[in-house]
This record gives C-alpha cells, sequence and structure tokens, in this order.
C-alpha cells in the first residue's frame, strides 16, 4: 500500500497528488472521496476563509479528482468512484452548519451526472449517503455533546457505511441511500410539504446544531 500525505484546502493540492501517483507509476481503479468535516456555527460569524477552505476540500477537491482521474479510467475501460455524500443533501439545510446540506447536495447531482456520462465506457460512479455513523466526525466539530443525546437505533458503523458503499457501486447504482432507517426518512423527507420540512428542520437544529453567534 502506498500512502501520500496531502492536503486539500490548499491550493493546487489535488494536481499535485495526481503528479505524485503518475510518478509512483500508479493508476488508479478507485477513487473514494470520502475526506469532510462541519463548520458549526450560524454562517456570517465564521471566517470567509475557513469557508473557502470548506468548499476546496468538499467539493473542488473531489471534482478536479474526477475529472483528473476519469479519463485514465474510460481508457482502460474500468473504474469504480465513490463520492461520499450524505442523508443531509437530501433533506432541508438546517441552521448551524450552513453549508454542509449544501455541499453534499452537490455530490449527488454531480455524481449522477458522471454515473450516466460514464457507465458504458465501465465506469461507475456513486454517492454515498449515510446518515449517522460513527466515526471522529462530531468530536471534530465539537458536537459530539449534542449528538450523544440521539438514541443509538440511528447510527451505523463505518464499516457497514463502507460496505454497503462498495456493493451499491459495483451494482451501478448513482445514488445510495445506507440502512433501511435512512431510506425510510429519505423518502418521508421527500413526501412532506417544503413549510413542514423546514419546521422540522428548525427544530432540530435547535436540538442539535451549534447555532450560536
Amino acid at each position: 500500500m502506498t500512502a501520500i500525505a496531502c492536503d486539500l484546502a490548499a491550493s493546487g493540492a489535488v494536481s499535485r497528488l495526481v503528479e505524485d501517483i503518475r510518478q509512483k507509476g500508479l493508476h488508479v481503479d478507485w477513487l473514494i472521496n470520502n475526506a469532510g468535516y462541519g463548520v458549526p456555527g450560524a454562517f456570517e460569524i465564521v471566517a470567509w476563509p475557513v469557508h473557502a477552505a470548506f468548499f476546496r476540500v468538499l467539493m473542488e477537491a473531489p471534482t478536479e479528482l474526477a475529472w483528473r482521474l476519469i479519463p485514465a479510467m474510460r481508457e482502460r475501460g474500468y473504474g469504480r468512484i465513490i463520492n461520499v455524500a450524505s442523508l443531509a443533501g437530501h433533506a432541508p439545510g438546517t441552521a448551524g452548519h450552513s453549508l454542509y446540506a449544501a455541499s453534499k447536495a452537490f455530490m449527488i447531482k454531480f455524481s449522477q451526472s458522471l454515473a450516466l456520462e460514464n457507465r458504458e465506457a465501465g465506469v461507475h460512479v456513486c454517492a454515498l449517503c449515510p446518515g449517522f455513523t460513527q466515526s471522529e466526525f462530531h468530536d471534530v466539530t465539537g458536537t459530539r455533546a449534542l449528538m450523544d443525546k440521539l438514541p443509538a437505533f440511528l447510527w451505523q458503523t463505518a464499516e457497514a457505511v463502507a460496505a454497503e458503499g462498495i456493493a451499491a457501486v459495483e451494482k451501478g447504482e448513482s445514488v445510495h441511500v445506507t440502512g433501511g432507517l435512512n431510506r425510510a426518512i429519505k423518502t418521508l423527507v421527500k413526501l412532506l410539504p417544503d413549510r413542514l420540512g423546514m419546521f422540522l428542520a428548525a427544530r432540530q437544529s435547535r436540538r442539535y446544531r451549534n447555532t450560536a453567534r
């Protein structure tokens, strides 16, 4: 296994990473865009460079990686790309993580387009949409105490999410929501009137998000 350290928030990071891969004589059959984090707090109180770095890591970097790596995948007639989105990309945005749901919605639509453009060339693309997943994500964002209030049945292990993602992309699914409960939530959200969905999002934001100014 070859590990290459790379700060995706840095300008030019993706091109340097792909060049490092080329110089090592490697080719990429599987691309899993899993780098991500949340920026808690009201939108206007967070410094713009923090938002800009968020855009680079969660949207620009995975998009550029796909752009740079897909041509060789198509040439070889084989490739798998998993863009880790979120159940949040299917739901109304919440206060306290202003850009998170928006970035995940982008990854879902982007993945659908890539899937349609590349499936005949043997390249499968899937937006993986987990719900609450057991990881260090909420420790990093400082919301662990709030998340611990959620019932245990809402959570999946990272291993279970990864296994579903691999199976989904192999089957050619362009979007996959993990876990039966999360799929039921997605269906319910799509059926709710917008005003009711926004009301529920506002209530959840007050309970489980850092909306401080």
